[in-house]
């Protein structure tokens, strides 16, 4: 079987792209009895899956995304005989004889009013005739595919798959070396004790509520807040509110940090604070609960499934749950240990191996009749 993987988007930064690289990881090394051809835009990144001998590598040209989704990659995909087409962001090629699989989260469609004007006309034209089109609409939760079939025309719960994501092989080494965890302190500037905020700011993150909620815990600890991310869309009225409000000197922004140094983040925070106001899946929660971090997450979106009853819940829509929630944490350190070790115990279900091997399947299931496989040459 030959799989076309769409990757676009490899160089960005945020959840989709991390679930890119750890679905990857796993995948090609799980499948040597499929051919992969991975679909760049960029001849740097030739070279990157390399090492493996069932993937050839394409640079694809075309002159924005929508042309090298819908005539670039369909126009491979009959020339390289792909049988089926994965792409890990929110679109498949509308034409081509391959099956199309479209991995999908539902934020924009449950609240559109969270993204900008344009994606919103773009999400509502094209991701009907997307879904319409897909062979399999992937989805990283339960509640994800249940919301992407009551709010997508042309998603059916009969094409609709959910397969949990997780985190990275690296959040489950052993525990680092106190010289380790505080180099890391010193590169970044991190106190000894903080509050962990992890993702892109965007109205979706529930930033300023988050603010208010932690400017409440500050009257009774003296804790700081760690913001670990980078600005997505709409992010300027938050990222000011945090530093104009008068807990804004004890508020860090170390800004985007490199994957091999999130561990150590996590391990040395006193608890994740993420009360998103829908999250599709929610990877944070999981490395934290690999990295034996307690989580105080969201009653909404998929975040109560992937907590599993591991995570304290708040309402995201009531500061003051919100801030009731963190002082638990922060306070009864009974309840801590307990969050931590509920994580702990959860943090192995969230293994990228499981998700691949069930990506796999979902592939598998399209699979076309015996056909004579041969060695991939690049495309011309």
């Amino acid at each position: 079987m030959r799989i076309g993987v769409m990757l676009r988007h490899i160089q960005e930064k945020g959840g989709i792209v991390t679930y890119t690289k750890n679905l990857l990881k796993s995948l090609i090394p799980l499948s040597p009895q499929h051919e992969f051809a991975l679909l760049y835009n960029n001849s740097e990144l030739l070279g990157t899956y390399s090492r493996y001998p069932n993937v050839a590598e394409h640079v694809l040209s075309a002159k924005n995304k929508f042309l090298w989704d819908q005539w670039a990659v369909p126009r491979a995909a009959k020339a390289l005989g792909i049988d089926v087409i994965i792409n890990p962001k929110l679109s498949i090629p509308l034409w081509g004889p391959q099956s199309n699989i479209l991995v999908l989260r539902p934020e924009q469609f449950v609240h559109p009013e969270l993204f900008k004007p344009l994606d919103r006309q773009y999400f509502k034209i094209f991701m009907p005739l997307y879904c319409g089109r897909a062979d399999r609409i992937l989805v990283p939760a339960r509640k994800a595919a249940e919301d992407v079939v009551r709010y997508i025309r042309g998603a059916t719960a009969e094409k609709t798959v959910w397969v949990h994501e997780g985190c990275g092989d690296h959040f489950f080494l052993p525990p680092p070396s106190a010289d380790e965890l505080e180099a890391v302190r010193r590169r970044y500037g991190l106190p000894q004790r903080y509050v962990l905020f992890v993702g892109g700011i965007n109205p979706l993150k529930n930033f300023t509520r988050l603010v208010e909620a932690f400017a409440q815990v500050r009257q009774r600890h003296d804790i700081p807040l760690v913001v670990v991310g980078f600005k997505r869309w709409a992010f300027e009225k938050d990222v000011a509110f945090a530093k104009n409000h008068e807990v804004s000197s004890h508020i860090q922004f170390p800004g985007y940090v490199p994957d091999e140094d999130m561990p150590h983040i996590y391990r040395m925070a006193t608890v994740l604070f993420l009360p998103s106001i829908y999250e599709g899946f929610g990877i944070p929660v999981t490395e934290a609960f690999a990295c034996d971090c307690p989580v105080v997450t969201s009653t909404t979106g998929s975040s109560p499934e992937v907590a599993g009853g591991a995570a304290l819940l708040v309402d995201p829509f009531d500061v003051d749950d919100m801030a009731r929630g963190l002082e638990l944490v922060l306070s009864n350190e009974g309840l801590r240990q307990e969050l931590i070790e509920k994580g702990h115990s959860r943090a192995p279900e969230f293994r990228f191996e499981r998700c691949a091997r069930q990506t796999l399947q979902v592939i598998e299931q399209l699979a076309p009749g015996p056909r004579q496989t041969s060695s991939q040459k690049p495309l011309a």
